[in-house]
């Protein structure tokens, strides 16, 4: 009995994950509105004198790594490899290489 009472609970939300889409990936534009704007905030934190500055900075860092690599990406330029913060030059080769190709933010 309980057993067809949980199958009956599990089965609507398997349903809806078969039917759920795949998000489209966001335009170029998009991505580089969102880049200038995390620029801006990773500006905004290494200059202020907010409580918990290096977490602060930890998390914008990484935020914008992330709005980098996904920009790179959907003009079709090679990424590293991994999902955490890139390191000082890996994030100097990403920038150069959005602005060789004609992309800035």
């Amino acid at each position: 009995m309980v057993a067809m009472a949980l199958l009956g609970a599990v089965l609507p939300v398997v349903v809806a994950r078969r039917q759920r889409r795949i998000a489209e990936p966001l335009a170029p534009v998009l991505l580089g509105l969102e880049l200038a704007r995390l620029a801006e905030h990773l500006r905004h934190v290494e200059e202020g004198n907010q409580p918990n500055q290096a977490e602060r900075l930890a998390a914008s860092t990484l935020a914008y790594d992330l709005a980098l690599r996904d920009y790179c990406r959907s003009v079709d330029l090679p990424v590293p490899e991994g999902h955490g913060t890139l390191s000082r030059s890996q994030r100097f080769e990403l920038e150069s290489a959005l602005l060789a190709s004609g992309h800035d933010w």
